[in-house]
């Protein structure tokens, strides 16, 4: 399995996660809130790894296309 689809399917899980755990719970509680918080962050900082990972193996690809040119 190659890095991006597994750092794409841990993002799914996070965001799945955070959906489910928002839709079960009221947020009348604050540590309900707080743990949504919580799971939206995680979610957050592992979409911007997910796409910086993206970026440079684009950008990899690129200069090895290049330098065969």
């Amino acid at each position: 399995m190659t890095v991006p689809k597994t750092l794409s399917q841990q993002a799914l899980k996070i965001a799945d996660s955070a959906f489910k755990n928002y839709d079960a719970f009221q947020m009348g509680e604050v540590q309900d809130a707080e743990l949504f918080f919580d799971l939206t962050k995680r979610m957050t900082v592992t979409n911007a790894l997910f796409t910086e990972n993206l970026r440079i193996e684009h950008l990899s690809l690129k200069t090895a296309i290049e330098s065969f040119q």
